[in-house]
């Protein structure tokens, strides 16, 4: 009888039963809560190297107009004045240009190169929350932008950590593992500073790894055989197409995230006179699903153009963008005012900023191979296939469950649209500007994740499955030629995943640490790089 006491009491029923000991540890060392500690940590120390940052800054754009602003009725009081310090420091650079858009409207032509949703959402955010502070009106829309940036770099951190765990084909104290690191590394993005100011980095990111996430959903019920899985597939692909067109409003280069949907398409042509002869009606679907959510994301990019066209446009065309074909707004202020063109960054002054953004190029290029041709080598680093299990296999070794196909599936899709970005920041933008739009792309954040994992000695089975002894011998070093010559051969396409044999992960992740506090303390003082 005390033991059925026990089974109905209240106090045992309202304290269900958690993992203990060593799984408990692991559960709660690649938790959200452990994650959330990080990320505020992170902001703390980058909102610290802001503020510590010397003088007034080499430009002093930013205080002058929060003066104008001001126009005498703000309040003077040291608490005002401390929190406006604050706002000071983050609205450095292009934040100058977004706090002003949202507070007076896009007024000048050159502010159209600034996303107009993220005005008017900063805009919106301002009047509702920020209304009765005692702030100049562009400090209180400035405000406005760092609380979005915030929110929505904390949002992504969450959502990137869904994404991975969802795609890893692996048990649940890999997928944690693999999804933790990757959210942290996230986090601690080169990006910096420009993740937490009036900027629409951090809000494309959350938009496009929404988008990631809803695809991969989408593809998920692709390779399933149930009856509306093809309903669900269409459903989450039309998803996935609104979130990449609300990221391609904050950031052009959203557009790249259309690669999937072409993809899908182009792989379709070969086979539709089959599936128009034959009715299928699930295939056309599916492929009706795709077109839409392509066309979605354009017309997210077209919106704000046609804006501008009718303002500028209608009913005389007064500028010369106006009788381009497509007549973009955008993509004429971009040239005319910041010279960005084919080969125009091109030139001696601008070594040192193409110097700056090699690395973090060369990292994301560097990632992006493995995922187009080994694919299946990764998927066996990631689900920890032992040796005799890969001598079983035939080669190419072949997905065996869903989940390894939509990973398999995955990995080239996703490793596209980041080596396009590289490309395109080489020839055609402000090289430099890759540090921070990459925030946006998970791959790169994933390989490296996996790096760490594997660098650590962990191996096939690198989560709670191996012995602590097996740990220490593989961090003595023993078997280490047979890790070497796993690494060896960059190119060597036809064998084992090739790692990245010419830097350690843990250094890769030291210095994007020390550029983002370092970069911090430049960015508040109007210093480059920008």
């Amino acid at each position: 009888m005390n033991v059925l006491k026990s089974y109905v009491s209240p106090t045992r029923i309202s304290q269900p039963a958690s993992l203990k000991g060593k799984a408990g540890r692991h559960l709660a060392g690649t938790s959200i809560k452990r994650l959330v500690r990080v990320f505020v940590a992170w902001k703390l120390l980058l909102l610290l190297a802001a503020c510590a940052s010397p003088g007034s800054g080499y430009d002093t754009s930013t205080q002058i107009l929060f003066d104008q602003s001001r126009s005498g009725s703000g309040s003077h009081s040291w608490l005002a004045r401390a929190f406006e310090y604050v706002v000071l420091r983050l609205t450095r650079w292009d934040g100058i240009y977004f706090a002003t858009a949202a507070d007076r409207g896009h007024i000048y032509e050159q502010q159209w190169a600034f996303s107009w949703l993220m005005s008017k959402f900063s805009a919106l955010v301002a009047r509702v929350l920020f209304s009765t502070f005692s702030l100049s009106p562009i400090a209180k829309h400035a405000l406005a932008g760092i609380l979005i940036s915030h929110l929505s770099h904390f949002f992504a951190v969450t959502t990137i950590y869904r994404l991975i765990y969802t795609l890893a084909p692996a048990n649940d104290a890999r997928k944690r593992q693999l999804a933790f690191i990757t959210a942290c590394l996230h986090t601690v993005s080169p990006a910096g500073l420009f993740l937490s100011a009036p900027y629409g980095e951090a809000t494309f990111a959350l938009f496009n790894f929404l988008g990631l996430l809803c695809y991969v959903t989408a593809i998920q019920n692709r390779f399933e055989r149930y009856a509306d899985a093809y309903q669900v597939d269409a459903f989450w692909t039309l998803a996935a197409g609104m979130w990449f067109a609300l990221a391609t409003m904050v950031r052009s280069n959203g557009l790249l995230s259309g690669i999937l949907f072409a993809w899908d398409a182009l792989a379709t042509v070969p086979r539709l006179n089959n599936l128009i002869r034959n009715r299928d009606a699930e295939e056309l679907v599916r492929l009706s699903a795709t077109l839409v959510a392509g066309t979605v994301m354009i017309i997210g990019f077209a919106i704000p153009q046609s804006i501008a066209y009718a303002e500028y446009c209608i009913p005389t065309a007064t500028r010369p963008w106006c009788s381009a074909f497509p007549p973009s707004i955008y993509t004429f202020v971009q040239s005319h005012y910041w010279n960005v063109g084919f080969l125009r960054y091109w030139t001696v002054p601008n070594i040192p900023l193409f110097a700056l953004a090699f690395p973090l190029g060369w990292i994301m290029v560097e990632t992006a191979i493995p995922s187009f041709f080994q694919a299946h080598h990764i998927n066996r680093a990631v689900n920890g296939s032992c040796e005799a299990d890969r001598k079983l296999q035939p080669y190419p070794p072949l997905p065996v469950t869903s989940e390894e196909r939509v990973f398999q599936y995955m990995l080239p899709r996703l490793a596209l649209p980041q080596v396009v970005l590289v490309g395109l920041a080489a020839t055609t933008s402000h090289c430099q500007i890759l540090n921070r739009i990459s925030s946006g792309y998970p791959l790169w954040y994933f390989i490296i994740a996996l790096e760490v994992c594997l660098n650590n000695g962990y191996g096939a089975g690198w989560s709670e499955d191996n012995s602590v002894a097996e740990r220490e011998r593989l961090r003595r070093g023993e078997g280490r030629r047979q890790q070497k010559q796993q690494r060896d051969g960059m190119f060597r396409l036809m064998g084992d995943y090739d790692r990245l044999p010419w830097a350690k992960p843990e250094w890769i992740v030291r210095g994007m640490m020390v550029y983002a506090v370092v970069q911090g303390g430049l960015f508040a003082s109007f210093l480059p790089p920008a």
